[in-house]
């Protein structure tokens, strides 16, 4: 129970860590939005290589280095670090697409 307990804890604090991104990718997303004058608004180019492209290119890297054919390649060591940017990662993409919806229907 108390290892139970102990990995929840680790994952709820490492879901905690995103919401800063979250919020901020969704601020940007939403605002980028709303100012869009063409037909289809959309947060613009810059803001989806940023929010979306770069971060997906980081969960792929380090999907890369931990999965087995990477091993025979003799990876880098840098996968714990990897690791620590999943949380900014994943909360950017999602505030992404959360600001970018609410922006389109003008929610707010």
């Amino acid at each position: 129970m108390t290892e139970l307990i102990s990995r929840l804890t680790v994952y709820f604090l490492y879901a905690m860590s995103s919401v800063p991104f979250l919020v901020w990718a969704g601020r940007s997303a939403y605002s980028g939005t709303v100012a869009s004058t063409g037909p289809a608004p959309w947060p613009g180019i810059t803001s989806t290589i940023f929010r979306v492209l770069l971060p997906l290119t980081v969960i792929f890297l380090y999907a890369w280095n931990v999965s087995a054919g990477a091993e025979a390649a003799n990876t880098s060591e840098w996968v714990p670090f990897q690791f620590l940017l999943l949380p900014p990662a994943f909360g950017s993409i999602a505030g992404y697409g959360i600001g970018y919806f609410m922006g389109k229907r003008r929610i707010i």
